[in-house]
């Protein structure tokens, strides 16, 4: 009997350098889209890591009907509070922060309850201006606080996740601390100087953010709206130094943000792409979320009018607001 063997068919190899270039030609088409898509679900939980912290702060509101203050007794007059800041603050240095207050309301009570606020959460202290904290006083809370990092105070889009490294004592103080991507607002650097005792003579009503030193707005403060008042924003973990913050288990030098400087600027020189201390920004495209005093979470545009962002960060300086 006799069999016929038919031609076996198979590729060619310009129908397989055809169907190679096919697939990369829609691999090119799809990965915009496909890390678009990425990106908005990252910029999405960011914006959903707000609105955590912004319930907490009501919470803690309804509780204590107040904010949490921005920080107690910081380890730096001058870039807090400066001649403002009475003598037994300097003498008795704690570096707690609004972030640590706020943690038995992120459902972090676990974390809140290890700490013991009547000591130093952390090291940071000018000592040309405040008396250092006892190492030993403040190692119980450093050891819950340093290599501790919570998904909920970094934004998603932030890949730079390195604890701080600076351990001199000094007010850069921020060994094995992680950063937060969100921090608490300024409208501009002479407020920041010289205006954040709360209370005191240089935190007057036209230039008070939310937040100070030792103390912090109630709601009914809050006389321009809480629609109408930033009490965070954004701010990219990767900064010019390793000594920059903000850090939300201890207060550092560079705890503040402002607006004075615009959003998703970077520092001079223009070809510096990491930005300087204090900086508002993010890797978001165009801008940089941030948190309303009402709860809400807006995009601010990087190219929105400077005058108009440094009014949203204050609480009752009654100008009007333009487009942001």
């Amino acid at each position: 009997m006799t069999y016929f063997v038919g031609k076996r068919s198979a590729f060619t190899l310009v129908e397989l350098l055809v169907v190679i270039a096919i697939i990369g030609v829609l691999i090119a088409l799809l990965l915009p889209a496909v890390q678009q898509a990425r990106e908005a679900a990252r910029r999405m939980q960011c914006t959903n890591n707000l609105k955590q912290i912004g319930l907490a702060m009501h919470n803690y509101h309804d509780t204590f009907l107040v904010l949490p203050s921005g920080t107690i007794n910081p380890g730096c007059k001058s870039c807090s509070a400066s001649a403002d800041m009475p003598a037994s603050v300097g003498a008795n240095v704690r570096n707690v922060t609004a972030h640590l207050l706020i943690l038995p309301f992120l459902e972090q009570g676990n974390i809140a309850d290890k700490i013991d606020f009547r000591y130093p959460v952390g090291l940071a202290a000018d000592p040309a201006q405040v008396t250092a904290p006892s190492a030993t006083d403040a190692a119980s809370n450093m050891a819950v606080l340093q290599n501790t990092r919570l998904d909920v105070f970094a934004c998603p889009s932030d890949p730079f996740d390195v604890p701080g490294v600076a351990a001199s004592a000094n007010e850069y103080y921020n060994k094995d601390y992680y950063r937060t991507s969100y921090g608490l607002v300024t409208s501009q650097w002479s407020d920041y100087t010289s205006g954040l005792y709360w209370g005191s003579a240089g935190n007057t009503a036209n230039i008070r953010p939310a937040f100070g030193v030792n103390g912090a707005a109630k709601f009914r403060d809050i006389i321009d709206g809480t629609s109408n008042t930033i009490l965070m924003a954004e701010s990219r973990m990767e900064k010019t130094s390793t000594s920059y913050g903000p850090f939300w288990g201890a207060y550092t030098h560079t705890f503040w943000l402002n607006m004075a400087n615009r959003i998703n600027k970077p520092y001079s020189p223009p070809t510096y792409t990491k930005p300087y201390a204090w900086y508002v920004g993010s890797n978001h495209p165009g801008g940089a979320n941030s948190l309303f005093a009402d709860g809400s979470v807006h995009y601010l545009s990087e190219t929105a009018n400077l005058t108009t962002l440094q009014n949203l960060c204050r609480i009752a300086d009654g100008e009007v607001l333009g487009e942001y």
